[in-house]
Formats: C-alpha cells, sequence, structure tokens
C-alpha cells in the first residue's frame, strides 16, 4: 500500500465520520447504540493534501474511472467506557500484545509479511481530532481502518481485524462497536462475514 493510499484511505474515513456525525445528531439513540460527541470527533486537516495521483490514461492504457475505482472501508470501533478515557501507555501496551506496529506516523498497523517485506493490513486510528497517537495524550476512544481489496481476500482480512480489535476491546476494558455505532452481536458478526464474501465475490466476477 502507498503512501496516498494511506492518506486517501485517512481521508475517505474522515468523510464518513463526518456522515456519522451528521447522522446521531439528527435522530435520537435506539437500543445497542452508543452517542457520539462531535466535538471530539476525529477530523481531516484540509491542509494535509489529500488529493491521490491521478494516473496518465495515455502512459498506462487503463482507463481513468478502472484506475481510480473507489474501494470498500470497513470501520470499527472500540469505545472507553463511560466517563473515562485509553491513555497512552495502555494504548501502546495493548497494540505490542494484539501485534500491532507503530508507524512513524504515530498510527498503529498490522502488517502481512514476507521475508524482508511487509504489506499493510489494516491501521488504527485515534479516535480523536487529528487522529494520532502520542506520548501523554489521553482519548476517547480507536477506530481500526480496513480498505478492500487488499493484501489478502476480504474475509481473511476481516477474519485478521476483528480477533484483534476483539483482544484490544479486552486489554483496554472499552466496547467494541461497528460503522454504525451498534455492538456486535453474533447476528452482526455473522452478517460482516457474509458482507465479506459478497465483496470477493464480486470482485471476482469483475476480474
Amino acid at each position: 500500500m502507498s503512501p496516498w493510499e494511506l492518506r486517501l484511505i485517512i481521508a475517505l474515513i474522515g468523510i464518513i465520520i463526518l456522515v456519522l456525525i451528521y447522522y446521531f445528531h439528527t435522530k435520537s439513540s435506539r437500543p445497542g447504540e452508543i452517542d457520539i460527541n462531535k466535538d471530539e470527533l476525529f477530523h481531516i486537516d484540509p491542509d494535509l493534501g489529500l488529493e491521490p495521483v491521478k494516473p496518465d490514461n495515455k502512459q498506462t492504457g487503463v482507463d481513468h474511472n478502472e484506475a481510480v475505482a473507489p474501494k470498500k472501508i470497513v470501520t470499527l470501533f472500540l469505545h472507553a467506557k463511560d466517563g473515562l478515557q485509553f491513555d497512552w501507555h495502555q494504548i501502546k501496551d495493548a497494540a505490542n500484545k494484539a501485534g500491532l506496529e507503530y508507524g512513524d506516523d504515530h498510527l498503529f498497523y498490522r502488517y502481512r509479511r514476507l521475508g524482508s517485506d511487509k504489506k499493510v493490513l489494516f491501521l488504527v486510528a485515534n479516535m480523536l481530532k487529528p487522529g494520532v497517537f502520542d506520548v501523554d495524550m489521553r482519548t476517547s476512544g480507536l477506530v481500526f481502518i480496513m480498505t478492500l481489496p487488499g493484501e489478502m481476500d476480504a474475509l481473511d482480512l476481516w477474519d485478521t481485524l476483528f480477533p484483534v480489535a476483539k483482544r484490544m476491546e479486552e486489554l483496554l476494558g472499552g466496547t467494541l462497536t461497528d460503522e454504525n455505532h451498534s455492538t456486535f452481536s453474533r447476528q452482526r458478526i455473522a452478517s460482516m462475514r457474509e458482507e465479506m464474501r459478497l465483496f470477493e465475490a464480486g470482485t471476482e466476477a469483475k476480474a
């Protein structure tokens, strides 16, 4: 995954979170959902310059629309318990135990290693703006971000992401939710796995 792809992923997540802010701000909470404080949420700094590099059709011979086709983004949120926050030391310790690595950009990553080469499978950002982790910081939550297609089949990626997120939930004592901020039931886990299968089937059909 190239640097501009990672930056595009974070930009898209910012858009998703802004939509969620509007959604939860304009309607009352339903059972199984968690209230979101819109002032705390991670946002995208407009000065980051997140526009992706667009390939030259004449040089690549690839249709432009196909080359920049949107990807499916899977997001999970880990919320601290009401009135509490996760601190840097808790997060770093839990991340290490869960097999995550801290990057130079102050985000946590899960890699797939092939010899000396490593590929990003998913990343973990701070739910609070500006989305990064630093010493002495505290936060009310984390966001797990995975894009499809990725370095593995969709279902394999999900089966890598979800156990790590659950392990972090266990270690930090938080509450794990889906992109709609609803807690995970057995039915929701099954539906997510089915979404992964359908995405993979659709990808293979278009190949």
